[in-house]
Parts: structure tokens; sequence; C-alpha cells
């Protein structure tokens, strides 16, 4: 899932719960933050399990391989 969808999400439906809330509508403004509240959730775990995704340190492409010389003894 996009991060920026989720991210958006849990403030839209966060800015409708407490707008519903400051209207009287007790039930949905309580229900809409709930639904806020578990989305931001979902977004932070997102984030952070992005960060510790395991990345080999030791990773050489082809060009990066040092195969100059290779059997040969160069000169000082």
């Amino acid at each position: 899932m996009n991060s920026q969808i989720l991210f958006n999400t849990s403030l839209a439906l966060l800015t409708t719960g407490i707008i519903l809330l400051f209207k009287g509508t007790f039930l949905l403004g309580f229900a809409s933050i709930i639904i806020s509240i578990s989305t931001s959730i979902i977004w932070l775990m997102i984030g952070f399990f992005g960060k510790f995704e395991y990345e080999p340190t030791e990773k050489k492409t082809d060009h990066e391989k040092d195969d100059e010389g290779k059997g040969v003894l160069k000169p000082f």
C-alpha cells in the first residue's frame, strides 16, 4: 500500500471525526476517529518495516569489480 494514501486517509478521517463530534454526531465521530487511529498505526508499521529490510552490504556489480591486472605482475 502507498504510505501517502494511508497518511492522507488518516488525516481526513481524523478531521471528519472531530467535525462530527462538534456537530453532535457522537457515534460516527468516534467511529471515524477509531478508524483514523488504526490507519495511522498501519502507516507507521509500514514505515518501520521498510527501514528494517535486509540489504546485502557486499553487492558489487560488474563495473565495480577490479579485473585490471589479474595474473600480471605490475612494476613499482
